[in-house]
């Protein structure tokens, strides 16, 4: 897992969260997802079938299951497919409770979030991988805005893409707003707000990206009640894939629009991922390679196009209304990746933001050794841009989360002082955080980061909690020229490398303000040994950018 080992920690968490969700609810087909099992069609009484597969499935694509077992079910080698279906974050859950032969989602980066060592890695090439196909599209949907014929001119004129719709969201003043499945419930939702996200991070990077998804929810319905996101007012987007909408195209209220982006698609990839057990059974490696050949044969084939979804090259699906709908051009963007997708449940659910977090502050105000005042184009002081952050922090982490806060103090023991000490969050700690952020103030130039990042360091992995994020964040001016001593830097290195325990695993970001060079430096020690994030902030928006994004689960890429 890497960089990833605490989004391991938390994806246990968010798959135990909905295995409960799905036991307490049970058949919820109208909130969206549910769970079904299906015997791979009418099996015959007397039927004896020596080998049967265990399938999980998204919804969308159960229709395509059955068609593929029925070609299975029958002769002497006949092979049952018994499969349950089961949609969104609840699926990976019941990954291990079925012990299931193979998933196939409706998105591929769904798998991501299955239990570490479950499914067969699609990463590098393995006889596993090459025997089961792991990680193959077997069918695919893009995503389309809906909308007015007003917005969409808007849209258009913005550039007709992800990006131009993230901006129009993001200034609120436009009156355009986003309707969108729960990200947490269908790869529709799922793959439409990362989406929004996506075109944000590839042009203006991942801090910019959190900010934007954080900015959007405010201007967001999110449907959980329904199968697809489409539109009810004016200025609404809905982002609706392909297959949601053929059904509907003969009942659409009249001066509905369909856009395909023109700088991005977003795709909805059903994929294949057979479970380690079943490929190291070559028993069950010849039963998956039967079905997995079921989904091109003629019977396979036709139940993908009856779904409205494309087949492998397939352009669209031959139903009536597809001529109807824009044909996507664009590059479709990468699946994503885990961090990514924690981005956006941590902006739907605040559940996802629970984190141990201690933040460590390093501001000299202006006229005591400070090289700059504030960041170009901003008109606060550091420290105020920085109580703004904090306060961001406050307001978004959970109750149950752990907040500390210590600062920068030249001339205190160590250079720094505990001004909140780390503590479990609720409303009493969090008002005592609020009062802390708010008494902050400069400081006069002098040494102490360094010292405070490691005990910062230490402090937070002798606290560790496996069930949320364990980090601490630095935001420093870097006034007192802590980077530029290579000496004091390398012991640095040296110390967090000792308090480094692959069981309790902390991140460590740190954010300087407007001071390139001090970021490259620490960047150049820190990031490779330590895995320490470092970035450099150039205005107000970055320093919000990078507090939004701690909280959605750290700032490593």
């Amino acid at each position: 897992m890497g960089k990833h080992q605490q989004a391991g920690a938390r994806t246990a968490g968010a798959a135990l969260r909905g295995l409960l969700l799905l036991l307490a609810v049970g058949l919820v087909a109208g909130a969206g997802w549910y769970v079904w099992h299906d015997r791979g069609g009418s099996v015959e009484a007397g039927t004896d079938c020596p080998t049967t597969l265990r399938v999980i499935t998204a919804s969308s694509f159960s229709t395509v299951v059955s068609a593929a077992a029925r070609t299975l079910r029958s002769g002497p080698d006949c092979i049952l497919v018994d499969t349950t279906t089961a949609d969104g974050r609840p699926a990976a859950g019941q990954l291990s409770q079925l012990n299931a032969d193979v998933w196939i989602p409706d998105d591929a980066s769904w798998a991501g979030l299955a239990p570490p060592g479950l499914l067969v890695p699609t990463g590098k090439d393995s006889v596993e991988q090459r025997d089961t196909s792991a990680g193959a599209t077997l069918a695919t949907s893009p995503i389309l805005m809906v909308t007015d014929q007003p917005t969409a001119e808007r849209i258009k004129a913005q550039g007709n893409g992800w990006l131009a719709l993230s901006d129009l969201l993001i200034n609120k003043n436009t009156g355009v707003r986003l309707v969108v499945r729960d990200p947490a419930l269908s790869g529709d939702g799922l793959v439409a707000a990362g989406a929004v996200g996506e075109a944000v991070w590839l042009k203006r990077g991942m801090d910019a990206s959190s900010l934007a998804l954080n900015t959007t929810l405010a201007v967001t319905r999110t449907v959980n009640h329904n199968l697809a996101a489409t539109p009810e007012t004016a200025g609404e987007v809905g982002l609706v894939p392909e297959y949601a909408l053929l059904p509907t195209m003969d009942l659409a209220p009249a001066g509905r629009v369909y856009l395909a982006a023109a700088d991005h698609t977003a795709l909805l990839r059903y994929s294949w991922f057979p479970s380690a057990a079943a490929a190291r059974d070559p028993g069950r490696v010849a039963a998956l390679q039967r079905l997995f050949a079921a989904f091109a044969s003629t019977d396979g084939r036709q139940a993908i196009n009856a779904a409205g979804l494309r087949g492998p090259g397939q352009t669209r699906p031959p139903v009536g209304g597809a001529t109807k709908l824009p044909e996507p051009t664009a590059e479709p963007f990468p699946v994503l990746a885990p961090h990514h997708v924690q981005h956006v449940f941590a902006t739907w659910d605040p559940e996802d933001r629970r984190s141990n977090l201690l933040i460590i502050v390093d501001i000299a105000g202006s006229g005591t050794g400070a090289s700059s005042g504030p960041p170009p184009g901003n008109k606060q002081q550091p420290i105020d841009v920085l109580k703004a952050g904090c306060r961001v922090v406050g307001d978004l982490m959970p109750v149950g989360s752990r907040l500390g806060l210590w600062e920068i103090s030249p001339g205190q023991t160590g250079g720094y002082r505990k001004l909140l000490p780390t503590d479990r969050l609720d409303e009493t700690s969090r008002a005592a955080f609020t009062r802390s952020v708010n008494a902050l103030t400069s400081h006069r130039a002098g040494q102490g980061l360094l010292d405070a990042i490691v005990a910062g360091y230490q402090s937070v992995r002798d606290d560790w909690h496996d069930d949320m994020f364990n980090q601490v964040l630095i935001l420093t001016d870097d006034a007192g020229r802590d980077s530029a001593n290579a000496a004091e830097v390398a012991d640095t290195v040296q110390k967090l490398s000792a308090l480094k325990d692959p069981q309790r695993p902390v991140t460590v970001s740190i954010v300087v303000l407007n001071r390139q060079d001090a970021a490259d430096r620490l960047k150049d020690a820190l990031a490779k040994p330590v895995g320490a994030y470092i970035d450099n902030a150039t205005s107000a928006d970055d320093v919000q950018a990078a507090f939004i994004h701690v909280v959605a689960g750290g700032l490593h890429e």
